[in-house]
């Protein structure tokens, strides 16, 4: 059998390249062909609202609960109820 000289040269990598330089030339075509390069047009919108001064409603809030207080601990005296 006959065998094939592989030369390991850059014709493979050539050949990628072309490749993707192939579909990005194709790509920007369509995207040229669909109208997808050319200047859109935007909405403006306007809105006249009148100036209104709402002033803020008052709440009259409760009283925030009394803070907690800390267990006793071991260290501290315990109180005992006296009869």
């Amino acid at each position: 059998m006959a065998e094939r000289e592989s030369s390991g040269g850059s014709s493979p990598w050539v050949a990628f390249l072309a490749g993707i330089i192939l579909v990005a030339v194709v790509a920007f075509g369509v995207v040229a062909y669909t109208g997808g390069l050319q200047q859109r047009d935007t909405a403006q919108l306007e809105l006249n609202v009148p100036d209104v001064n709402v002033n803020p409603p008052d709440i009259n809030l409760p009283d925030p609960p009394p803070a907690p207080t800390t267990p006793p601990t071991a260290e501290a005296p315990v109180e005992t109820p006296s009869n």
